[in-house]
């Protein structure tokens, strides 16, 4: 079910009980009154029904959907006891509560998956333009979502060339040493770009470079003077023109003479075409140990 069915639903059990008389739905300062006429709207029926959603989250292939279901009625003249009509009327509304929880969860083949244990209810008095007693209680409902990226309206992205290098090579600890990546093997898709590789550069050739770019590669600190790690590889494009920061995943932030897996990867970046690009450690005078890069492998998408 999408979000928009689940508040359909709602307002479908809502015009289906026969004491609930109208449905509303968004932030609070939206609650209509009876008293709230105007020459193009028209104030609220009592019972009402209200839904203000509070905040949703996921949790893996579920999606949790919270709402404070507000319940109210107008509170009329005390008759005997001085408390009796609005505790009445709260104790309606959360029959009407109840009603509406039962229909969602038993009156549907399709049911959204309600979680009928944790459930707050909150009776109030209070006085808007109309004096309004009634309850509200606090649901969620968890509704099978998936993330699916082949449903995703993206353009598909296909793997054109890629380089590797079998060559370990260790990275200077500060802003003097060579920091480019050192990639010689080059391995051409069936589509592959007619790429340049001079050891420690990218030249796309014929046309710009718009895509994604990928680099794996196994990464171990390595103790020199000192225990700061340099910064992880970001692409320079024509010298320091201009910088691409990546997404880094499993980059080491301690010395400790471990082989780290390491991800980085590049969304929607531009190489022009004829123009050198480096894949280069961030530069970071503060690093005071090496790392030794091992089997980088760079993949190209376009």
């Amino acid at each position: 079910m999408t979000y928009k069915e689940i508040i359909n639903r709602f307002r479908e059990v809502v015009e289906d009980h026969w004491m609930i008389q109208d449905f509303g739905y968004g932030e609070l300062s939206d609650i209509k009154t009876q008293s709230q006429l105007g020459p193009e709207e028209q104030g609220t029926d009592y019972p009402y029904m209200f839904l203000n959603p509070t905040s949703h989250t996921r949790t893996g292939p579920v999606m949790n959907y919270s709402f404070n279901m507000i319940m109210m009625d107008m509170a009329r003249g005390e008759e005997g006891d001085v408390y009796d009509n609005y505790i009445t009327i709260q104790s309606q509304c959360q029959q009407y509560i109840d009603d509406v929880l039962s229909q969602l969860y038993y009156g549907y083949s399709d049911k959204p998956e309600i979680q009928l244990t944790g459930i707050t209810y909150t009776p109030f008095k209070e006085k808007y333009q109309d004096t309004l007693a009634g309850m509200t209680a606090t649901i969620t409902i968890q509704v099978p979502t998936p993330i699916d990226n082949c449903t995703a309206p993206f353009i598909a992205k296909e793997l054109k060339s890629w380089y590797t290098e079998s060559t370990p090579y260790t990275y200077g600890e500060d802003s003097g040493e060579d920091r480019n990546l050192f990639m010689n093997e080059v391995v051409i898709s069936g589509a592959g770009y007619p790429w340049r590789w001079n050891v420690n550069r990218i030249q796309p050739q014929g046309s710009d470079f718009n895509g994604r770019l990928e680099l794996t590669m196994e990464v171990q600190p390595l103790s020199a003077t000192g225990s700061v790690v340099p910064n992880p590889f970001e692409i320079i494009v024509g010298g320091v023109a201009y910088t691409y920061p990546g997404t880094v995943l499993g980059w080491p932030t301690v010395v400790d003479d471990q082989v780290h897996e390491v991800t980085i990867t590049w969304e929607s970046i531009t190489l022009p075409v004829d123009v050198d690009s480096y894949i280069r450690l961030l530069d970071q005078p503060e690093a005071t140990a090496n790392i030794t890069v091992t089997n980088p492998n760079l993949k190209f998408y376009a």
